[in-house]
């Protein structure tokens, strides 16, 4: 007797698949849109910005500034195939990219620069990153003990006496 295994979450992502395929027929190829991959870092004072743009020109990448919120947006263009074109795998999807960060108050449009180089987007803020200051330390003071209803010291010296 042959005793097949399945994965108990193996129908989920079957579903997934399905699901994406639908949006995807129902709403056109471009119209699906997916999380964008980034690192947030420290060089000295600027904060940098890296994320993966894979396949997009620089035209094609968006990077906005509203109050503190760092939106950047990527869409990447499916390459449609040529008459005589027959395609055996296709993987590379296109689709729009999108990634919001909050940056730090008082953050400006020209603290930023960004730049595209080897699929991959920089963006640099200049200066973002303020020096905290050192913690003060904060003196613990203890009160007396106190002994039916006196101090310590009414106590000694009420039986001195």
């Amino acid at each position: 007797m042959i005793v097949r295994y399945q994965h108990p979450y193996a129908a989920f992502r079957q579903f997934d698949r399905e699901f994406e395929r639908l949006v995807r027929a129902g709403f056109g190829r471009g119209s699906v849109q997916y999380s964008l991959r980034a690192d947030v870092y420290t060089e000295g004072e600027d904060l940098v910005v890296t994320a993966a743009v894979p396949g997009v020109s620089p035209e094609d990448v968006t990077v906005e500034l509203e109050g503190r919120r760092l939106s950047i947006t990527a869409e990447r263009r499916r390459r449609e195939a040529a008459e005589g074109d027959r395609y055996l795998v296709r993987g590379l999807a296109g689709g729009s990219f999108r990634r919001e960060f909050t940056l730090p108050e008082g953050t400006t449009a020209e603290q930023l620069s960004a730049e595209v180089a080897d699929g991959i987007l920089t963006i640099r803020i200049a200066g973002a990153v303020k020096p905290a200051p050192e913690a003060q330390r904060i003196p613990v003071k203890g009160a007396e003990p106190t002994i039916e209803g006196s101090t310590v010291e009414e106590a000694k010296e009420a039986e001195a006496e």
